[in-house]
């Protein structure tokens, strides 16, 4: 028995919306019950016994919300606030990105899993997906318990710029391991990054143009998500990119309209749950049981393997940039949630052939590690800002 792909998707979405409500009421994260939600109708549940079938038609649907998440990742850094950004901030962003991809790669690569895939590839994937960080729960505990220093500043300029990082890692690692020899990899690097980075500088010029010249404010949805669209398409066409391109519309179109920004990235805002919803419903609907017991003792390796490597990195980083003592000691604990990006990432894996034979594998470990991150995460973050003494609440 099989379904419409509406049908589907409208009960991943009141589904996701239900469970969220409920894990309000509890005060849990809603992005784990959204995952939960998809988990419910995966193959092995409820969408077995229904007849659901998910990855034939979710591709385009993760495509247009991993560009809307990349173009407001793109647009929260300007110019001038990485004109403000210390050397603190900019050591310790690398530290901890640099160190959790180390870790988690060496540890996967010498464990030697038993699974299907090349080990050095499923390494390489799962260092990549290590290096962001989760800012929504990072900023809900600052905002919660009121915290003000250092530390939280350092915190802040961390998260705001890892997931970037951590998204033209990704970018180059697919160049990596899906090209046939070194010099195409370095040949289609150039052309994938720079190539997406500049059309989406010129899409971003263009959209902060018309943006600040278009006075209805009904207009400027359809704009950006025309942009955005578009983007995609010219990625897909010339084999670009498509997060970097939609990264660099974010950050053109901010740095180009500063005075009008929140005209262009406002309207997004509104539809920033719905994409949480479809991305994490989606994710979850993916998992399998049986590949999941596969790789269990990887999931045990990336997170333990992810939280020393931050810690290592944000102590080595820390102490080279001179950093006050409360961030060498307590920045590591802040930096452990992990959540949407990751997944995203993941969840993009289905698009490419080259990585079929470990896509359901990875997106079952990030899965899996994610909703223990979204649980123990904003607890050592809500640790560290105590500890730190910047907090006004206990």
């Amino acid at each position: 028995m099989t379904h419409s792909p509406l049908l589907m998707l409208g009960v991943l979405l009141v589904s996701g919306l239900l469970l969220s409500l409920l894990a309000s009421r509890f005060k849990l994260p809603r992005i784990a019950a959204y995952a939960i939600a998809g988990l419910l109708w995966s193959e092995d549940l409820l969408g077995g016994v229904f007849g659901f079938e998910i990855t034939e038609w979710s591709h385009q649907l993760t495509t247009v919300a991993l560009a809307i998440i990349a173009y407001t990742i793109g647009g929260s850094v300007t110019i001038e606030q990485l004109r403000r950004l210390g050397k603190v901030i900019t050591f310790c962003t690398l530290g901890e990105t640099m160190g959790a991809m180390v870790t988690v790669g060496l540890a996967v690569y010498f464990y030697q899993p038993n699974v299907d895939g090349s080990v050095w590839v499923i390494a390489i994937v799962l260092a990549v997906l290590a290096a962001s960080t989760a800012p929504a729960a990072t900023v809900a505990v600052i905002h919660q318990y009121r915290a003000k220093g250092p530390l939280t500043t350092t915190l802040l300029g961390v998260v705001a710029l890892d997931d970037a990082i951590g998204v033209i890692f990704f970018s180059l690692m697919l160049v990596l391991v899906t090209s046939a020899s070194l010099a195409d990899s370095m040949m289609n690097s150039g052309i994938e990054i720079i190539g997406g980075i500049v059309v989406g500088a010129i899409i971003g010029w263009i959209l902060a143009y018309l943006g600040h010249r278009v006075r209805d404010q009904r207009f400027i949805l359809p704009m950006v998500l025309g942009a955005l669209f578009l983007s995609q398409g010219l990625a897909e066409v010339w084999h670009l990119s498509p997060l970097l391109t939609a990264m660099a519309i974010g950050f053109s179109a901010r740095s180009v309209f500063p005075s009008g920004g929140e005209r262009l990235f406002a309207p997004i805002e509104y539809l920033e749950e719905l994409v949480f919803i479809i991305f994490f419903a989606l994710a979850g609907a993916h998992f399998k049981l049986s590949v999941f017991l596969q790789g269990v003792d990887l999931v045990i390796i990336y997170i333990f393997a992810r939280v020393i490597g931050k810690m290592i990195g944000i102590r080595v980083a820390a102490k080279l940039s001179h950093a006050p003592e409360s961030v060498t000691k307590y920045l590591g604990f802040a930096v452990i949630p992990q959540a949407g990006i990751a997944i995203g990432l993941a969840l993009s894996l289905f698009n490419y052939p080259d990585l079929q034979d470990i896509a359901l594998l990875v997106l079952n470990i990030i899965l899996a590690s994610t909703l223990i991150y979204e649980v123990l995460g904003p607890l050592a973050t809500r640790y560290a800002i105590v500890k730190a003494g910047e907090t006004t609440q206990s």
